[in-house]
C-alpha cells in the first residue's frame, strides 16, 4: 500500500504507541510518533512500559476471545523473534518455564492451555499453599533492551520520532503536521487528560517491585490469591527473570494511588512473599546457606498501570480538524502482552478510515 507523504500521528511512545507505529510503517503508511517520554528517559511512574514487569502472561478472562487474540498475536510475535538464542537476549527477550499457583479454589485460564509444553501438575507435586498449579513454558521482556530495539527497528523502516511537551489535546498533536492522514492516539493514562477524551474510567493502579541481580533464576513463578475477576484481580505475587541477569519481584496493586516512592514496608512484603514461592531467589549457586534479599537489591521502583474500567479502548473516534482518530490506551497490566496484537488491529481501523475519507472525497467531486 502506498501513500502520499502525510503521515499517520502516533501519539505516545510506550510498547503500544511504538508497536503500533511499526505495524503503520509494515503496512506502508508514513509515521511520526510523537510523545513527551521516550525510552532510555529516567524511570517516571506515569511512563509504565520501562518498568514493568513484562512476561507474558495473559489474563485474558475465558470468554474473552477479543483479548485472547490479541495476547495470542502478541505471543506469536515475540516468540518467533526469541528463536534465536543470541537474538533474544540482545533485545531482552528470554524464554522459560512458567509455574503458577493458586489458592482459593481459583483455576487456571483456558488461554494457558494454549501455550507451549502446558501441563497441570498433580496434588503431590504442589507446594502445600496451592490449591492449583500448572507449568508451561512462556517468555519475558526486559524493556531496557526491547524498547531501544523497537525504536531502532521503527526508524530502520523510515518512520520518525519526535519528542513534544506534554500536549493538552489530540487538536495540538495533529497541528503538528500540515494534512496527517490520521492519529492513533496511545497515551495510556494521558487520556485522562487530553482535552477532547477526558477519559476519567482510566485509573493509575500503582505497581511496586525491586529488581534483584539473580542470574541463577532461570524460571518464572507466579501465585494468584483470589479471583482475577476477568482482569488482573486479586493479588499476586511473580519472580520476573530476565536475560540479562535481573529478576524482578513484585507486586502490589494500587488503585488511584499517586504515590511514586517506594513504600518501606511494602517492600518487605513483596520479598516475603516471594521467597515463599521461590526460596532459590536467597540460595544463589555460589551458597550454602541462605541469605537476605536486601544484599542483591538493586532498586526498587513504581510504576502506575493505565487501567481503563471495561478494559482496552481500541476504536475509531470523532475526527479532530478533518483528521480521523483512532484510540488504542487503556492496556493496564497487559500492554506487554497484548501490544502487537493491538498494533494490528490499530492498523486495520487507521486503513479503514482513510480509505473512507478518500471515498468521501471522491464522492464529492
Amino acid at each position: 500500500m502506498s501513500h502520499t507523504l502525510s503521515p499517520v500521528i502516533v501519539l505516545g511512545a510506550g510498547c503500544v504507541g511504538l508497536t503500533t507505529a511499526i505495524k503503520l510503517r509494515e503496512k506502508g503508511f508514513p509515521v511520526l510518533v510523537l510523545a513527551h517520554h521516550l525510552p532510555g528517559d529516567p524511570l517516571d511512574p506515569t511512563y509504565a512500559s520501562p518498568i514493568a514487569g513484562a512476561h507474558h502472561l495473559s489474563f485474558a478472562d475465558d470468554n474473552d476471545w477479543r483479548q485472547r487474540h490479541f495476547d495470542g498475536t502478541t505471543f506469536d510475535y515475540l516468540w518467533q523473534e526469541s528463536e534465536d538464542e543470541q537474538h533474544a537476549k540482545e533485545i531482552g527477550l528470554m524464554r522459560l518455564v512458567q509455574t503458577e499457583f493458586y489458592s482459593e479454589g481459583e483455576k487456571h485460564l483456558r488461554f494457558m492451555e494454549q501455550m507451549p509444553n502446558f501441563r497441570i501438575h498433580s496434588e503431590r507435586e504442589r507446594p502445600a499453599f496451592a490449591t492449583h498449579c500448572v507449568s508451561f513454558t512462556s517468555l519475558t521482556i526486559d524493556p531496557t533492551f526491547y524498547l531501544p530495539h523497537l525504536v531502532k527497528r521503527l526508524l530502520s523502516l523510515g518512520g520518525v520520532i519526535q519528542r513534544v511537551p506534554l500536549l493538552p489535546s489530540l487538536a495540538a498533536a495533529v497541528a503538528y503536521h500540515p494534512s496527517p492522514l490520521a492519529l492513533v492516539n496511545c497515551t495510556g493514562l494521558g487520556a485522562r487528560d487530553l482535552h477532547e477524551v477526558q477519559d476519567k474510567t482510566v485509573h493509575p493502579v500503582r505497581g511496586q517491585v525491586i529488581l534483584l541481580d539473580a542470574p541463577w533464576v532461570k524460571s518464572g513463578w507466579t501465585r494468584q490469591v483470589g479471583s482475577l475477576a476477568g482482569g488482573e484481580g486479586g493479588e499476586r505475587t511473580y519472580i520476573i527473570p530476565r536475560a540479562s541477569g535481573d529478576v524482578i519481584i513484585g507486586g502490589t496493586r494500587e488503585k488511584d494511588d499517586w504515590l511514586t516512592t517506594p513504600r518501606k514496608e511494602t517492600s518487605a512484603n513483596i520479598q516475603q512473599r516471594a521467597l515463599e514461592i521461590c526460596p532459590s531467589l536467597a540460595l544463589s549457586q555460589n551458597e550454602s546457606s541462605p541469605f537476605s534479599l536486601s544484599s542483591i537489591i538493586k532498586t526498587e521502583v513504581v510504576g502506575f498501570r493505565p487501567t481503563r474500567d471495561g478494559g482496552i479502548r481500541l476504536e475509531k473516534g470523532e475526527h479532530i480538524s478533518r483528521v480521523p482518530i483512532v484510540h488504542n490506551y487503556g492496556h493496564g497490566g497487559y500492554g506487554w502482552q497484548s501490544c502487537y496484537g493491538c498494533a494490528d488491529e490499530a492498523v486495520k481501523l487507521v486503513g479503514e478510515c482513510v480509505r473512507d475519507d478518500v471515498e468521501h472525497t471522491k464522492s464529492k467531486l
